[in-house]
């Protein structure tokens, strides 16, 4: 962002001794602005999938950013490379708020933030070895990427009460699944944008569109107009994209306290 200086030097911090320690949550690492700290929910019976979050303690005045930070934002990122029984991770993200910088505007998160993270294992049942780091933006009038690395070795039927209660929670929290009354319609392509027709739940209330996608970029969707009943219109410029290929888009629609999420193709 134009009026961010982003600090070169990531604040990193080992979680854990390098003894594998049995664990289920990892210590705070403190960092300019907040803390974070990765939370395991261990099951108690062999499972294709472990859950867990990263949880960010902001600070009051600071912000994170969500999985679509705008030009020069960080989105928040696992590396797992020296991971073992690890065959991927997906990071999940609770609806965000628009934030305005007076140059760019950006998705993310004013107040603590968990992030539920779900696992698949290789082995279920097997020992889990994870080892590597998180990565993420943290800002108030500047930018600090934060780097925190974390090695747990966990194995399941040891239970940790508080971390299962906080990991279930943020699983519980993030937006429902779209559905025909309350999601995107449809997409089209126009005159350089991006048209997405949606349902919203309440007539006349104002509601936030919020897209994300690998194959092209969109700036802030703005309300353009009202369908019939409970119908409206967003509309994106394309910043990028792989020229008239289909994209596929992921999206939260936000109306009041309701939120869900979805994918979208963008022909």
């Amino acid at each position: 962002m134009n009026n961010r200086i982003l600090v070169q030097t990531a604040f990193i911090a080992a979680l854990l001794a390098p003894d594998h320690t049995l664990a289920e949550s990892s210590p705070w690492v403190e960092t300019p602005g907040g803390k974070v700290r990765l939370l395991l929910d261990v099951p108690q019976e062999p499972a294709k999938t472990l859950r867990g979050a990263i949880e960010i303690d902001l600070a009051e005045g600071w912000k994170t950013y969500w999985q679509e930070p705008g030009d020069a934002g960080v989105p928040p990122q696992l590396d797992l490379t020296a991971s073992s029984n690890i065959a991927g991770s997906m990071i999940a993200f609770p609806a965000p708020q628009r934030f305005d910088d007076g140059n760019t505007q950006w998705a993310g998160y004013k107040n603590s933030v968990v992030l539920p993270v779900t696992f698949d294992l290789e082995k279920p049942g097997a020992p889990v070895h994870l080892k590597g780091h998180a990565f993420l933006g943290i800002c108030e009038t500047i930018c600090i990427p934060v780097q925190a690395v974390f090695d747990l070795t966990v194995k399941p039927g040891k239970e940790d009460s508080l971390a299962r209660i906080l990991v279930s929670t943020a699983f519980d929290r993030l937006p429902q699944p779209a559905s025909p009354e309350f999601g995107v319609r449809e997409a089209v392509r126009k005159d350089g944008k991006a048209v997405f027709d949606v349902r919203l739940p309440a007539e006349g209330q104002p509601a936030e569109l919020f897209l994300s996608s690998d194959a092209a970029a969109f700036a802030t969707p703005k309300f353009e107009s009202a369908g019939e009943g409970d119908g409206a219109r967003f509309s994106s410029n394309i910043l990028r994209s792989a020229g008239d290929k289909p994209a596929m888009v992921d999206y939260t629609l936000v109306q009041g306290d309701r939120a869900v999420s979805g994918k979208v193709q963008l022909p």
